[in-house]
């Protein structure tokens, strides 16, 4: 570790900008995706200084993961700096998730995997027997942007507008994570049914 956070230090003004600019987008945005074109540049250079990244994040006691078939890189920090989520944005995701692997198949809009926004809604009457108020479902969309989890591509208030579902997705909500939240999504059914899914994020149950 010693001697990749000396490298750090040798590293020439140009690249020392780069290595700044890859970890403000891992640390503001939690993910580096590949084919976001913003970040390409950033996760070609983390790919390359790999070991510097780690050793850095490892003395803050944080971590990285990548794939590089997913051409996704991200960053792991301590528990505290987990993002909560209601349970609507918990719903939201495991639909996201799912339709992401349906989509494996498929090919659209220069190769990335996309759905509509009516898509998410559909989904989401199936499993909760119910609909999103307009409002609600915009701010959650706008959320999973900002992480970087989709992209929307049209009007936001447009059902047929596309959503891009990005490979971080697959790093947000693993195999097993798919699993515990949806046994969480049907415990929610079960116990309290006359909730409504359309609370503001406050008033929800966390997920970590």
């Amino acid at each position: 570790m010693v001697e990749a956070l000396n490298r750090i230090t040798a590293l020439s003004e140009a690249e020392s900008e780069l290595f700044r600019a890859a970890l403000n987008i891992l640390f503001t945005e939690s993910f580096l995706v590949r084919s976001i074109e913003h970040h390409a540049r950033s996760y070609r250079f983390v790919v390359s200084q790999i070991e510097l990244f780690e050793a850095y994040l490892a003395f803050a006691g944080w971590g990285i993961r990548r794939d590089e078939t997913l051409g996704v890189i991200a960053f792991q920090g301590p528990p505290s700096a987990r993002l909560p989520l209601a349970k609507d944005e918990s719903i939201m995701l495991l639909i996201l998730r799912l339709l992401y692997e349906e989509k494996a198949g498929e090919i659209a809009l220069h190769g990335e995997r996309t759905v509509r926004q009516q898509d998410i809604q559909d989904r989401y009457r199936v499993l909760a027997d119910g609909s999103w108020r307009k409002t609600r479902y915009t701010i959650m969309l706008r959320r999973f942007q900002s992480l970087r989890l989709i992209r929307i591509v049209g009007p936001e208030d447009d059902p047929e507008s596309t959503i891009v579902l990005y490979p971080s997705l697959a790093f947000a909500l693993d195999g097993v994570a798919l699993g515990r939240i949806s046994e969480r999504i049907a415990a929610y059914a079960g116990s309290a049914p006359e909730q409504s899914p359309d609370l503001d994020a406050d008033d929800e149950p966390k997920e970590d």
